[in-house]
C-alpha cells in the first residue's frame, strides 16, 4: 500500500493555487457568456418565442474548446484534496468536513429559490406559460450544485482513494461512464443520467491528481502526448461514432455530448488537465497584482453565486425587454448587433443579485454549522435530492413538486445548522464556500 504521506503534507501548504483561480474565472466567464447568447428571445406577432441561436458546422467546432465544465469539477477537486488534508492534519471528523461545505454549498438556494418562486408568482398573473418556462430556466444550471454536492460529501474517501492508488478511481469511474455509454448507444437510455455521477467525480478526480502533482514527474514532451493521445481519442469516438459531433446542445444538434453527459467528456478533460499541468509550471510561483489580483480574486471568491444568478439576471433583463418589443427583433442580424449591449446589462443586474447574495451569505455565516455526522449526512443527501428535483422538474408554489423541493431544502439548513455565533473577523463566506 502507498500512501504518499508527503505529497499529503505538500497539498495541504498549497492553500492557493492562482492558476487554479485563473481557471475558474475564465471558466465561468465562457458559461455566462454563452448561457446568455444561446437562447433568442423574439416577439412574432405578439407570440413570445425562445429559439437556439447557436448552429453550424464552425460552432460545432467552437464548442469542444469551450466545453469548461470539466474545469469547474477539476477545480474543485484541487480545492476539495486542500481542505480535506487540512481537516486530516487538525484530527477533524467526517462531520466537521462535511457540515460547513453542505451548508454553504446549500443555503445560496433558500435565496435562489425564493425568487424563483416570486418570480412564478408574479409571471403567472401574465401567462401561465410563460411563468412555467422561466421558472424552469432559471433552475436548469441546478443539477452542477447536486452533483458538486456528491463530490463534496465524497471527497474525503476520494482523496484516500488516490493515497492508495492514483488512478485507482478515475479507471473505476471511466468504465462505469463506458458501460452507461454503451447501454446508451445500444438502445437502453435509462441509465444515460448515471454519468452525471461517473463523468463528472472522473473529472474531480483529476483534480486530486492535479492538488498531488501526479504528473511532476512527468516531462512536458510527454505531458503533451498525454493530450495529443486524448485528442486522437476523441476524433475516434466522434467521427465513426457514435459520440455526438458537439459539446453543447446547439439548434441544428440539439443532442450533445453534455445534457446528459457521455465519457466523451472525461476523454475532454484528461486534455484539459493536461494542459493546465502545462501551464501551471510556467506560472510557478507568479502571483498577478493589482486590479488584476483583485478580479481574479473576485471572481474566484464569487463563483457559486455568479453560476447560481448568471440566468435569473438575463431573464429580469429579458422581462424588462418585453415592455419594448422592438428590443426582442425577429432579424436574427439585428439580434446578434444588439448582444454587446444585452450581455452589458445583464453584468450590471447579475452584479447587483450577487451584492445582495453576498449578504445573505453572511447572514447564514452568523450560525454556526453542525458536525454531528448523522444529521450532517442526511442534511446533504436531502439537499442532492431536493436540488435535483427541482431541476427536473421545475419549482412551482402551486404543485406539490415545488413544495417538497422547499420543504427538503429548508430541512437541510436546519440539519446542517446548530447555534447563533458571531462572524470571524475578516469572514468572507464566498470564498470559504467555493475555496
Amino acid at each position: 500500500m502507498v500512501t504518499q504521506p508527503d505529497r499529503a503534507m505538500r497539498s495541504n501548504v498549497l492553500e492557493r493555487d492562482w492558476t487554479i483561480d485563473i481557471v475558474r474565472v475564465c471558466s465561468i466567464t465562457v458559461v455566462v457568456v454563452v448561457h446568455w447568447i444561446s437562447i433568442r428571445v423574439t416577439v412574432v406577432d405578439g407570440t413570445v418565442r425562445g429559439d437556439p441561436a447557436l448552429h453550424g458546422r464552425p460552432i460545432w467546432a467552437l464548442t469542444w474548446p469551450l466545453q469548461v465544465m470539466p474545469m469547474f469539477f477539476l477545480a474543485g477537486g484541487f480545492a476539495n484534496t486542500v481542505i480535506v488534508d487540512r481537516y486530516r492534519a487538525r484530527a477533524r471528523t467526517y462531520g466537521d468536513y462535511l457540515g460547513l461545505r453542505a451548508r454553504r454549498l446549500t443555503t445560496p438556494m433558500i435565496a435562489l429559490i425564493a425568487f424563483i418562486v416570486a418570480l412564478d408568482v408574479g409571471l403567472d398573473a401574465f401567462s401561465e406559460r410563460a411563468a412555467a418556462a422561466t421558472a424552469d430556466v432559471v433552475a436548469s444550471p441546478l443539477w452542477f450544485l447536486a452533483v458538486y454536492l456528491i463530490a463534496a460529501m465524497v471527497a474525503p474517501f476520494a482523496v484516500r482513494a488516490h493515497d492508495i492508488s492514483a488512478l485507482l478511481a478515475p479507471v473505476v469511474l471511466l468504465g462505469c461512464s463506458f458501460a452507461v455509454d454503451a447501454l446508451r448507444f445500444g438502445g437502453v437510455g435509462r441509465f444515460a443520467e448515471w454519468n452525471l455521477i461517473f463523468v463528472w467525480l472522473f473529472c474531480h478526480q483529476l483534480g486530486i491528481l492535479y492538488a498531488r502533482g501526479t504528473l511532476g514527474p512527468i516531462g512536458d514532451g510527454r505531458v503533451l502526448l498525454i493530450a495529443a493521445a486524448g485528442i486522437g481519442v476523441l476524433i475516434v469516438m466522434v467521427v465513426p461514432g457514435p459520440y455526438f459531433p458537439t459539446m453543447l446542445g446547439l439548434a441544428d444538434a440539439p443532442v450533445s455530448n453534455l445534457a446528459p453527459p457521455t465519457t466523451a467528456l472525461s476523454v475532454l478533460a484528461v486534455t484539459q488537465f493536461a494542459a493546465l499541468t502545462l501551464v501551471s509550471r510556467r506560472l510557478t510561483g507568479w502571483e498577478p497584482r493589482g486590479r488584476a489580483r483583485r478580479v481574479i480574486t473576485t471572481g474566484a471568491t464569487q463563483l457559486m453565486n455568479i453560476y447560481l444568478w448568471h440566468i435569473p439576471a438575463m431573464a429580469i433583463v429579458t422581462g424588462a425587454a418585453f415592455a419594448a418589443p422592438m428590443l426582442l427583433p425577429s432579424d436574427a442580424g439585428t439580434w446578434w448587433a444588439a448582444r454587446p449591449l444585452w450581455i452589458v446589462a445583464a453584468a450590471v443586474v447579475l452584479f447587483g443579485f450577487v451584492r445582495i447574495t453576498d449578504r445573505w451569505d453572511a447572514f447564514c455565516a452568523r450560525y454556526a454549522a453542525r458536525t454531528a455526522t448523522v444529521p450532517v449526512l442526511a442534511g446533504s443527501l436531502l439537499a442532492v435530492a431536493g436540488i435535483f428535483a427541482i431541476w427536473r422538474h421545475g419549482l412551482s408554489p402551486y404543485g406539490m413538486a415545488g413544495l417538497a423541493a422547499l420543504t427538503v431544502v429548508l430541512a437541510t439548513a436546519l440539519l446542517t445548522t446548530t447555534r447563533r455565533i458571531a462572524p470571524p473577523a475578516g469572514y468572507r463566506p464566498s470564498s470559504a464556500r467555493t475555496g
